[in-house]
């Protein structure tokens, strides 16, 4: 597990990050008014959260993994 992959999760929590405040900012917004007007309505809140909650459990992964003091189990048995 690299640091470029790292570093792309951490990008990909940013963009989800990004998108729920603006989801939370407004669901839905219209421009223009009468038979011209235009609407966008944004992701669903719980599908960005779940990214957001994903992105998270890898970032943590991955940072464990470059961690030299991390806890790791080993087994030794004796000849």
């Amino acid at each position: 597990m690299s640091a470029a992959e790292l570093q792309s999760w951490q990008d990909r929590l940013a963009s989800y990050l990004a998108a729920e405040k603006r989801i939370l900012d407004s669901q839905e917004y219209q421009i223009g008014q009468g038979s011209t007007a235009r609407r966008n309505r944004r992701a669903e809140l719980e599908q960005v959260q779940n990214g957001i909650r994903e992105c998270q459990q890898k970032i943590a992964v991955l940072q464990a993994g470059q961690n030299p003091r991390a806890r790791r189990v080993i087994r030794l048995r004796p000849y």
